[in-house]
Order: structure tokens, then sequence, then C-alpha cells
């Protein structure tokens, strides 16, 4: 892997971990420091191997993305910019089954009626989930755009993630078929392409465990079809270091696509792309025409 994309991987990394930094600090607060990154070194949480979580080395500590082994554990960590204080918070346990039966002793042969957990009958109540209060605002930018994918019973749903102002939303219509009841969170407007972002502290204590996420390769697939995974690679290589394609939906025409993308420079481009194949069956790209949209400034 060539230093720029090492360098995108650790930024995306840092971006879904600890996504803190988006207030202005003092210089007094601040201290420079020498670490080193070790993508040598393996990071395991409960024996499962945690992926893009590069520890940086600093007098002989290790120290990892706080927000993403915090997630692994079922926490969810959010930001107090008022305050500056990073919070966890473990996830709502359910109430276990409680009724009204016989229970036995382990020795002896009276028995006795009472309420408690085990044998018995009853019903099972989770208790009620309380998300977290956070200020959602009526609109966002596409600032920090992260192409994500998450996993629930083994089925994936790619996602469009963004982290705005220190704080990651994710695109609600990748999300919202997800069958896990998050009930009605209140949305978020993007600017750019008008679509509808959630907070995702409004969505993790929902989720606690169940649901799963890794950094996702390519770009988003629009529109509810399929694009061959040697398509996507061919966009990628199109693209190169240079930009990044967020999403991708067919057009009308066969092997022809629209393509949104970020440049190294902030700016977003939508490209109308056309997909030619040579005779060794790879995919070549070529540019059939293009829009761009300025970058937003969104630091406060």
């Amino acid at each position: 892997m060539d230093k720029v994309r090492m360098r995108k991987t650790i930024m995306l990394t840092i971006a879904m971990g600890i996504v803190f930094t988006s207030g202005v600090y003092a210089k007094d607060t601040l201290e420079r420091v020498d670490a080193y990154l070790r993508p040598d070194f393996k990071v395991e949480v409960n024996g499962k191997s945690v992926k893009d979580a590069t520890p940086l080395i600093y007098e002989g500590s290790s120290y990892l993305p706080f927000k993403s082994i915090g997630e692994l554990l079922g926490a969810t960590v959010s930001w107090d910019e008022d305050k500056k204080v990073i919070k966890l918070a473990m996830p709502v346990q359910t109430q276990p089954e409680t009724g009204t039966g016989t229970t036995s002793p382990s020795t002896g042969g009276n028995a006795g009626a009472g309420t408690g957990t085990g044998t018995g009958t009853g019903t099972s109540t989770p208790a009620p989930i309380d998300p977290p209060k956070v200020e959602v605002p009526e609109q966002i930018t596409l600032d920090t755009p992260i192409r994500y994918n998450f996993v629930h019973e083994n089925k994936s749903y790619p996602t469009l993630t963004n982290l705005y102002k220190g704080t990651v939303y994710m695109r609600w219509k990748d999300i919202k078929d997800i069958p896990i009841n998050v009930g009605t969170p209140k949305l978020s407007k993007e600017k750019l392409t008008e679509e509808q972002y959630v907070h995702v502290d409004l969505i993790k204590p929902y989720w606690s465990d169940r649901v799963k996420g890794d950094l996702n390769p390519y770009a988003i697939i629009e529109g509810g079809g399929t694009i061959s995974e040697s398509k996507l690679k061919a966009l990628n290589d199109y693209f190169g270091t240079y930009e990044t394609g967020l999403t991708i939906k067919p057009m009308e025409a066969e092997n022809e696509y629209e393509v949104l993308t970020q440049g190294t420079d902030k700016w977003f481009v939508t490209y109308k792309l056309r997909f030619w194949q040579q005779s060794d069956g790879k995919w070549n790209v070529s540019n059939i025409g293009w829009k761009s949209y300025p970058k937003e400034t969104t630091t406060p």
C-alpha cells in the first residue's frame, strides 16, 4: 500500500473512531508529542480481530481509537462539545424473566411458591431504550463522507456516512431497512444531495452489538441494482488517490453510470462515466460529462 493510500486509510479510521476534533482549542491546551503508528500490531477484542485500528505508540504505551473499541464492546461513545468531555455509555440490558412459580431448593424435599428467575411462568419484558439527548441540526453538509458497510444477520448494508462537525451521520435510506426497530429518530437534510441523514448516537443504542461495521472499499451502489466487483475496482483505479467514488448509479444506457466523488481538495464532482471492456475482460472507464460543486466550510 502506497503512502498516500495508507494516509487515507488512517484518516478514515480516525474519522469513524475518535471523531472529536471539531472544536477550536486554545494553544495552551495542546501539547505536541512524538509518537509512532504501528500497522504491524494487531488488535483483538474478546478474541475478535479489530480491523483498521492501527495502534499509536507513545512512551511505551499503546493508544487506540476510543470510539471504535467502545462500540465493539457495545457502548455508545459521544462528545460533549461544551464541556469537552468524551462520554461512554454501556448498552441498556434487558430485564430478566420474572414470574410466579414453584422453586426447588438444591437440597431437601421442601418446595415453596415464590417469584424469581429461572423456572416458572412469566413474560420477558425488554427494558425501554432511552437514546441520549443530542442536538440534531435541521441541515448538514457533506464534509467528510465515508463509505461504510454494516452487517446484520449476515446481510450487508452498504452505507454512506458523513463526518460533520465532529459527529458521524448515516444516510437514512441506507440503514432504514435493517430489521431493527429504531423508533422515529429526528433526521437532518444534507444540503448538496438533499438526502436525509441520522445522528449515529440515535441509532447505536438500538443496534447494540447486533450490527457490525467496517470500511467499504467501493462506491455505494444506488438504485437497488448490482454492479460487478471488477467494475467497482476499475472505478477505484480510474480515480486513483486524487478522488474517491462515493456513490454509483446506473444510467439508462448500458454500462453508463453517474458517480458522485470527492477530491483531495474537498470539492465534489458528479461524473457521467462509460465502462467498456477489453478483449482480456478488463474494464476501462471514460468520462462523458461532469458537474462540480464547491466544498463547504463546516468548522465552527
